[in-house]
């Protein structure tokens, strides 16, 4: 019953998007203390942890957006649970690779 309602599930994978980036972050540490900046595993975490980054950011770009139109609008967006869910794993992929392919991470924590 809980996940019946679409805003329900929103919030599931926004939750689920910030467990991804916690266990992230804590190979990064673990991975930063074993091999340093200079381990290959580097690059695919800093991917991957700008990647949970933007994906949770649009997850809940995508939950306020859905419940100001429920709330205010007093519409019903269910049909567009694909769209919410496809622009929040596909726009990270793309925004989190220009720094990967152009090698400019920088001297941030995700900086190899």
């Amino acid at each position: 019953k809980l996940h019946s309602k679409l805003v329900h599930r929103l919030a599931l994978y926004q939750v689920l998007s910030s467990f991804l980036f916690a266990v992230l972050e804590t190979l990064e540490i673990i991975s930063f203390y074993m091999n340093g900046h200079l381990s290959p595993l580097c690059h695919a975490l800093a991917y991957l942890i700008l990647y949970s980054q933007w994906m949770k950011l649009l997850f809940t770009m995508w939950v306020a957006f859905h419940l100001f139109c429920y709330a205010v609008l007093h519409k019903n967006l269910k049909k567009f649970e694909v769209l919410y869910i496809a622009t929040s794993l596909l726009i990270p992929a793309l925004i989190a690779a220009v720094p990967l392919v152009t090698h400019t991470y920088g001297a941030s924590p995700l900086g190899c």
